[in-house]
């Protein structure tokens, strides 16, 4: 299997978006603003409720981008997800709080059929530094089999 790019940016956001209110006519907010989700600050401080509609609502998203990258029903056993982050400014940013992040597109992926399970015996993520694009800030995520084996990490 060749590694698998998966480019979240504005443009994707726009597709999604027009997907997701030609599905739900009745529905007027955007449920996905930005390529970056929440940071684990912002979203600890959300109620509950709030924070359960974001899950559901990158989760659905998840499921979009597998078959619109035409990943879906991949069922790889052994993955490792490698995540880079490109933000629009030069803001310190502390690293952890964007491990969240991965959380929410990884039960889509899961859901989606991408990858078997997301638990540490199958999967394994990678985080490359924060990078900086002022005109196309996004998330991209490198798919690839682990042939090594996880069970040896």
């Amino acid at each position: 299997m060749k590694k698998i790019n998966i480019i979240i940016n504005k443009e994707i956001i726009e597709k999604y978006n027009e997907y997701y209110f030609e599905r739900y006519p009745g529905r007027r907010v955007k449920p996905i603003e930005k390529p970056i989700p929440p940071s684990l600050n912002r979203f600890i401080g959300m109620r509950r409720m709030s924070q359960n509609a974001i899950k559901q609502k990158y989760k659905e998203f998840a499921i979009w981008l597998s078959g619109y990258y035409k990943i879906d029903n991949l069922n790889i056993d052994k993955a490792i997800f490698e995540y880079t982050f490109f933000f629009p400014d030069h803001r310190r940013r502390d690293f952890d709080n964007l491990l969240l992040s991965p959380k929410f597109f990884n039960d889509g992926f899961v859901l989606a059929g991408v990858i078997s399970d997301d638990n540490g015996e199958k999967l394994k993520l990678e985080f490359n530094s924060f990078q900086y694009d002022k005109e196309n800030p996004r998330v991209e995520i490198f798919i690839r089999e682990d042939k090594t084996g996880l069970d040896k990490i």
